[in-house]
């Protein structure tokens, strides 16, 4: 007989290197995946047991199926405590636990992984954007929880799982949503165990900045240690890891101001931008009794960030100092009633902060296109924020069916103190102006100017230099807000045949405020396996999915600046030196008000997978995903002046604002509301090979078809409040081909090589005029086509664009950024230390990373200003190529 299966925690985490034998034949030791195969045992029924350091040992009755084998699952429990389970093959397995696209990382995989956080982080989401969506909107969950956490020290963590099944009731996030990094981290062992590290990165190493003009010598320090033993032996155990980093990088400042002699001047200066960041864990865990486990957990998180928002267009004096602190206080009870009845109690309290110091208060300054000065409109942001999860589930399993229910609380008290741009802001957009002659006296001509020409003029007081916009904000800058948001979710998993199992689901939630209860998500799929040697797997899922959690800060944004606790007055034609005191100028009030019948973001998904194994053990997979999204919050001005659009005619800022509003004068109501969607494919395939001895390989193709009238995690406000013609198109966050390939190698003298390399292509952006040529408040105005070259035509890869328009014709997202590229490696050797001892084992380990190693230039923003001479030039990338050497004691 055939035995195969699963060990996990208490938590449903993979345990890597478990220990699995029946009474007779050889053991077996679990994967990377937390997976064990005994090929061959000589019984139609056997005991098989499962065994894991700090855990206790479990026994299960394997029987023999009708296809000749059995599969198991094991739940262990920490320490020694022994719970035994008769099971047969027809024993299903969760589907939320083993999704067809999961990928689980265990303690040998996660040691290959970058050390240092930011480098871990984007890993991570690389891997869990290969379903659709942002990678940075990939969601954080440690031990169970869902709020979105912030990561813990590496060498807390025990095991990491990558998209679980997403169409599991359990889970609200549909697949294309960025995805889900699950985190479990490790419990108390029954002996001490312990390490300390250090690692260094030199400037002398490390590339300088692509866009910079002198060297930028970046630097990095990590060091800290985890320690882990018992506090009662086989009763109460401890986990506690610190995390120190410093690292001295520069932000470089890329933009065009003006010169002595008044014209465009490229302006390349490096400022540092040091950051300091501490990272600490502790963790108890008590076995109360031998089917009673819990876990008490503390985790911070505090980073202080020098010169932030400085780089690209933006100068040193717009930037600000940041401090990003995140607690977290965590009770976790897991109590297994019986072997067909699993229950786990989750508790945890969140402290978060976010505050930001400005280099300057004087006004901000934007010339669109060239450079952003003055002070930050930010501010002095100080963001307090407190978050209270109570989750309850319950597991049932029954012969061929398993049963899984829940309910998830999340509860968010927030202290919002947010001046934005209560120091004032204006905007230099270009446009219409005067001709003038030698003298600087107009001519009686118009002609089209740039942004930089309209601040030349506005700094000599010459005509036409009147700056396009002052915003400012009054009132009070403290916004209180308690939300609250409720979900249920039953999840039914039954084997219908031995290889074919249905799963069905439904979740439900709901929010409260701004309120929302119409949230039911039925969800289903199948997986069938045509062969009795399951070499082929079928996978179909489908799903509805809402989300009351999706752009967390529309309240706050709306309370703040609903009219009463704060105004926002936008000023058309300001005197640049006296904004409001200027005769000449329009001053346009502005309200946030959500509508109505403002609800859940709404989103139908179904997904066809096709795995085959390959001789060898190579896995192949395919993945075919489509989603639909519908109720996307977007902004509307509904009370935008009503003008008609023109192309190749230059348009008159002053005669927009006079245009009838449809419901009061001289007032921008900006309205939340429920008209976004989206729509869209993804297409993925996938190569594996986990089982050779010295070598593994991964390697991922993933294809993106993707359009949507709303983009990325910004909000985003249509170009004309009347019109939709261009709005639905290509999505900010998709790229329409990646490749990604991770492998490891084990070289001769024990030394361990693993490399991840990633290329993708670029995403768009939009293409703008840099003006309100509309008068709606919103400098999202884009250009027009033009058929013939003149006065405000500019000549670009997307054709000849004209800045000369009204609701301009060309659609949203036109423009393309350069795809990116990185390959990161690690080369290791572990020397042990004294005699081999595999219950206190001590070890050196040393190694040396790269990040970025082959120094690609990847690009993070080009200018979108079509008349700029910085359009669709690269103004900003990502870190240089890095070098890091470090070394871990282990005991």
């Amino acid at each position: 007989m055939r035995v195969d299966g699963v060990v996990m925690d208490p938590a449903g985490a993979a345990i890597v290197g478990a220990t699995v034998r029946a009474v007779n034949g050889e053991p077996a030791n679990t994967d990377s995946e937390g997976r064990f195969v005994l090929a061959c045992i000589p019984a139609q029924s056997t005991v098989i047991t499962a065994e894991a350091t700090g855990f206790a040992t479990a026994t299960q009755t394997a029987m023999k199926g009708a296809n000749g084998a059995a599969h198991l699952e094991f739940r262990l429990v920490i320490a020694t405590a022994q719970t035994s389970v008769q099971v047969n093959d027809d024993a299903p397995t969760i589907d939320a636990d083993h999704g067809s696209d999961t990928v689980t990382l265990g303690s040998e995989e996660i040691q290959q992984l970058p050390d240092d956080p930011d480098d871990l982080l984007r890993q991570l989401q690389l891997l869990s954007s290969s379903a659709g969506g942002d990678a940075s909107t990939a969601v954080i969950s440690v031990n169970g929880f869902q709020n979105n956490s912030a990561l813990p020290p590496k060498s807390s963590i025990a095991s990491i799982r990558v998209n679980p099944d997403l169409f599991s009731a359990e889970y609200r996030w549909p697949p294309w949503s960025g995805g889900l990094i699950e985190i479990f981290t490790k419990p108390g062992a029954d002996s001490i165990h312990g390490s300390v590290f250090f690692s260094g990165s030199a400037s002398a190493w490390n590339a300088s900045d692509p866009f910079a003009l002198t060297g930028t010598p970046a630097s990095k320090r990590r060091y800290g240690f985890d320690l882990s033993g018992p506090v009662l032996k086989n009763k109460v155990g401890y986990a506690l890891a610190l995390e120190k980093r410093d690292i001295d990088e520069f932000n470089v400042v890329n933009a065009v101001t003006l010169g002595a002699d008044g014209s465009g001047e490229p302006l390349h200066e490096a400022v540092a931008a040091p950051q300091r960041l501490w990272i600490a864990s502790a963790r108890g865990d008590w076995q109360a009794s031998a089917k009673d486990v819990a876990s008490l957990s503390y985790s911070a998180n505090v980073t202080n960030l020098g010169n932030q928002g400085v780089g690209g267009l933006t100068l040193p004096e717009a930037g600000y100092d940041s401090l990003i602190a995140e607690y977290d206080l965590r009770l976790n009870n897991t109590l297994t009633l019986n072997p067909n009845l699993l229950h786990e109690t989750r508790v945890g309290f969140t402290w978060k902060r976010t505050q930001q110091t400005p280099l300057s208060t004087a006004a901000a300054l934007q010339v669109a296109g060239y450079f952003n000065g003055g002070g930050a409109t930010s501010q002095a942001l100080n963001d307090r924020e407190r978050d209270l999860e109570m989750d309850d589930d319950v597991m049932i399993t029954h012969g061929r069916q398993t049963v899984k229910l829940g309910v998830q609380t999340l509860g968010l008290f927030v202290h919002d103190y947010d001046p934005d741009t209560f120091n004032g802001a204006f905007v230099f957009g270009g446009g219409s102006a005067p001709v003038l002659d030698a003298n600087n006296n107009p001519t009686g001509e118009s002609t089209t100017i740039s942004a930089l020409e309209q601040y030349r003029r506005a700094t000599l007081n010459l005509a036409g230099g009147t700056p396009t916009t002052y915003q400012v904000t009054t009132g009070t800058p403290v916004t209180p807000l308690m939300q609250w948001r409720l979900g249920f979710f039953v999840q039914d998993t039954i084997k219908m045949l031995p290889r074919l199992t249905l799963d069905t689901g439904l979740r439900y939630q709901m929010r409260v405020q701004p309120d929302s209860f119409a949230g039911f998500d039925p969800r289903v799929g199948i997986a069938w396996s045509p062969d009795k040697k399951e070499r082929w797997i079928i996978h179909l899922r489908g799903g509805l999915f809402s989300d009351p959690a999706v752009y967390q800060d529309i309240p706050i944004d709306v309370y703040r600046l609903n009219g009463v606790r704060q105004k926002e007055t936008l000023i058309y034609d300001p005197d640049f030196a006296n904004p409001l005191g200027s005769s000449q100028s329009m001053q346009i009030a502005a309200v946030n008000q959500f509508n109505p019948r403002l609800t859940q973001e709404s989103s139908l998904g179904a997904y066809l997978q096709l795995e085959r194994v390959l001789p060898g053990d190579w896995h192949v997979k395919t993945d075919f995903y489509w989603g639909a999204d519908w109720n996307g919050v977007r902004i509307v001005n509904i009370n935008a002046p009503m003008v008609a659009s023109s192309v190749g005619v230059a348009p008159d800022p002053a005669a927009a604002l006079l245009a009838p509003r449809p419901i009061a004068p001289n007032e921008n109501i900006w309205e939340w509301q429920n008209s976004g969607h989206l729509l869209g494919n993804f297409f993925s395939a996938h190569l594996e090979q986990h089982h050779y001895k010295r070598f593994g390989l991964q390697l991922d193709y993933d294809h993106q078809n993707v359009k949507a009238n709303v983009f990325g995690n910004n909000l985003n406000s249509p170009q004309s409040s009347y019109s939709e013609l261009g709005e639905s198109a290509r999505t900010s966050w998709m790229r329409d081909n990646s490749v990604w390939v991770e492998t490891n190698v084990t070289l001769p003298y024990k030394i361990e090589f693993a490399a991840q390399f990633d290329a993708r292509d670029g995403i768009p952006y939009n293409v703008i005029t840099g003006t309100d040529n509309n008068g709606d408040g919103d400098f999202n105005d884009r250009p027009a086509f033009a058929a013939v070259s003149g006065t405000g035509a500019y000549a670009t890869r997307y054709g000849l664009l004209s800045v000369n328009a009204v609701n301009g014709n060309v659609p949203r997202n036109l423009g393309t950024m350069p795809g990116v590229m990185h390959l990161d490696a690690n080369l290791s050797r572990e020397f042990t230390l004294g005699p081999k001892n595999a219950d206190h084992p001590r070890t050196i380990t040393v190694n040396g990373r790269s990040a970025n190693l082959l120094n690609h230039t990847n690009v993070t923003t080009v200018g979108n200003v079509v008349s700029s001479s910085t359009f669709d030039q690269p103004v900003a990338a990502e870190t240089a190529r890095r070098l890091e050497i470090g070394a871990r004691f282990t005991f």
